[in-house]
Order: C-alpha cells, then structure tokens, then sequence
C-alpha cells in the first residue's frame, strides 16, 4: 500500500521522465488495436470460404469455432484499455493513475503533465 501512495505523489514526476516511452507504447498498442480485428476478419473470411468451397459440413462447423474464438480475441484486444481503466479505479481508489495514462490511451495528443515540459510528437 505505501508504494501505490509513493507512486501516487510522484506521478507527475514519473509521467514527465517516462511520456515518450509511454507515448511510444501507445503508438504501439493504437496499432495493434486497429490491425488486429482487421486481420481477424480477413483471416476469418478466408477460413470461411474455403470450408464453404469444400462443401463438408464439418469443415464448416470448425471454420465457425474458430471465427467465434477469434472475434473473442478481437473485441479482448480492443476492450483491453477500458478494462485495465476499471480495475485500476477500483483497487487505487482514485484516478491519479489517469495522467500518466493519457499519453498511453491517446499517444497522438500533448503529453504534458501538469505543465512539465510535455512532448508534442
């Protein structure tokens, strides 16, 4: 407990160090968040076809599964930021972790923490 309320009053110091790094890492996961469902419908419709095209029942029940399994994957990938959100408001208790988070969750916008010298990338 004493570690999470360290890290709570040196927030603004450590987002200012870590911003291009966290920035990075955002650039990095907006990606992956975008391609990801993406190639999951590509390789989806690709599966599909070719258990259609084979014309065996079983084929397509498997190329089915398989498509469930991966818009699971998909909306996971895509829910992942709102899903750590909510959990870190409800163990921390507050919302000092937000700052830091923002250059993560919108790396494109200033990372500038309480006026600290942000990056504008």
């Amino acid at each position: 407990m004493q570690l999470i309320n360290i890290l709570a009053v040196n927030a603004s110091a450590i987002c200012n160090r870590f911003a291009p790094i966290v920035q990075v890492f955002g650039y990095v996961f907006l990606l992956i968040k975008i391609a990801t469902p993406i190639i999951l419908i590509v390789v989806g419709m690709i599966d599909m076809t070719k258990a259609i095209t084979g014309k065996d029942e079983e084929a397509i029940k498997k190329a089915q599964n398989k498509l469930i399994k991966k818009a699971i994957a998909a909306v996971s990938v895509f829910l992942v930021c709102t899903i750590v959100n909510t959990l870190m408001t409800v163990i921390i208790g507050n919302t000092d972790y937000k700052e830091c988070a923002s250059c993560f969750n919108n790396p494109y916008s200033s990372c500038d923490v309480h006026g600290g010298g942000g990056h504008d990338f």
